[in-house]
């Protein structure tokens, strides 16, 4: 960008941004729960409608580096509101929608108005934050990630069951309406920086490898897996990286600027964090399963011992910036690695005859410990990026959030097919999670090289 914005007030605008990242995660959540009444609308099978996920996954990572490319050009208003302008036309447009193929051009467009409605207001709070307002600005950007996988399921099943699968997507029209009248009053004017011709071949190259990768990943998220097709997209992901990367590294003026994974805390948060992540999106995705497929509660009973785990998230927010200021993030990010493990193995030795208490208690102690791992691995991220390098490092952070949680959710059905197949059924979630707590030990092992200075400039 060519400047500096001047210093805003954090707290509104933070909390903008992140009411806009609280529409976009809650409309690719609430998705699958409405995706039998989609079906039967259609007249096709639930499983069909994958495609409608995968394709706005693959919109979303493939324009997000465009987005940051337009900014550069047009500067941040413009391209912000018509971001939010395109995702919510596009909502209506899915709700209007008549078939599958209809559905999915929808949801790509909504995906194309989502790669720049978060990232751009991400970088807007950013780079008007001091190093000192950095882990304030944070903590109001990561709830919407902490909460929609959550309750989505649940305002899912109340606008499905009480209205019309419709309603899903119309819900955003309203909030997309009162984000922008509140951005129109307080998004600074930040004009369009020194923008050179669009990177063409990162661009195209970049989509292959995503586009490639996350079919793959949706593909192996299926209960019926093509292993063929499957594999052949994945090679297809990787060869195509390989001379895009090799691009990206060589061109003065590459789409995307790799300069920001030769930090180390922002290598360590967007490495060893993923793990992080990855494996803590097991347990959103996979407890509703284990309630209801395993323990045979209802799913109004489900929702209600979910909403525990979001009580944790949520709650455990006003205690995580005293900790952050009283401790340096080393040691509180091994600590939470330890405790998370602890948590996730928790869950293992649960049944269906467990106490309420003891399960709720325990849901609480997981959204707890999730929450301050994220928004420390969140914060950590940007600790020693400079204002110049903001837009490619929130760049990267961008794409690989949402490729973390594609894959989160397809490493997830794959542990439950190995718990299945190598042990009784029965054990397969048991299987699943214990699968989650050696990632959980693989990103504590990742920990050992960072600084014990790391993020002090945060603090």
């Amino acid at each position: 960008m060519a400047h500096r914005p001047e210093r805003l007030t954090i707290g509104p605008v933070a909390f903008l941004v992140a009411g806009l990242a609280f529409m976009e995660n809650l409309d690719g959540a609430i998705l699958p729960t409405a995706a039998p009444t989609i079906a039967r609308s259609f007249h096709i099978l639930s499983s069909q409608l994958g495609i409608c996920v995968t394709a706005y996954i693959v919109s979303v990572v493939s324009f997000i580096p465009v987005a940051a490319w337009l900014v550069e050009k047009y500067g941040v208003r413009p391209i912000l509101f018509s971001s939010v302008v395109v995702f919510v036309v596009a909502s209506l447009l899915c709700a209007a929608s008549t078939n599958l193929t209809e559905l999915t051009l929808m949801r790509i467009l909504q995906g194309i108005g989502a790669s720049a409605m978060v990232p751009v207001g991400r970088l807007v709070v950013f780079q008007s934050t001091t190093k000192s307002e950095m882990v304030r600005a944070v903590s109001y950007l990561v709830w919407p990630g902490l909460t929609a996988p959550v309750i989505a399921p649940v305002i899912g099943g109340l606008i499905v069951s009480n209205t019309s699968w419709h309603w899903i997507f119309i819900i955003n029209l309203p909030i997309g309406i009162v984000a922008l009248i509140v951005g129109y009053k307080i998004i600074p004017q930040i004009g369009p920086g020194q923008s050179s011709k669009l990177d063409w071949f990162g661009f195209i190259g970049l989509t292959i490898s995503l586009t490639s990768l996350v079919f793959a990943a949706a593909q192996v998220g299926l209960a019926k897996v093509n292993v063929p097709l499957a594999t052949s997209l994945f090679l297809l992901g990787i060869v195509s990286a390989v001379p895009t990367i090799r691009h990206l590294i060589r061109s003065n003026k590459p789409l995307v600027d790799l300069a920001a994974l030769k930090i180390h805390t922002f290598r360590t948060s967007n490495g060893t964090g993923t793990i992080y992540r990855v494996a803590h999106s097991f347990t959103p995705f996979l407890l509703p399963l284990l309630f209801q497929d395993k323990f045979h509660w209802s799913a109004s009973r489900s929702g209600a011992i979910l909403f525990f785990y979001m009580i944790g998230n949520l709650g455990f927010k006003v205690a995580t910036k005293p900790l952050m200021r009283r401790f340096r993030f080393r040691p509180l990010l091994i600590a939470t690695t330890i405790l998370s493990a602890l948590a996730i193995f928790g869950i293992v030795l649960i049944g269906a005859r467990t106490p309420i208490f003891w399960v709720g208690a325990l849901l609480v102690a997981c959204g707890s410990i999730r929450s301050l791992g994220m928004t420390l691995y969140a914060t950590l991220t940007f600790a020693d990026i400079e204002s110049e390098m903001m837009p490619h490092a929130n760049t990267l952070y961008s794409m690989i959030g949402q490729l973390t949680t594609s894959f989160g959710v397809a490493l997830a059905v794959v542990s439950l097919k190995l718990g299945g197949s190598f042990f009784a059924p029965a054990q397969e979630f048991k299987v699943a999670f214990l699968i989650a707590v050696v990632l959980m030990v693989i990103s504590f092992i990742g920990l050992i090289p960072l600084s014990r200075t790391a993020g002090d400039s945060l603090r």
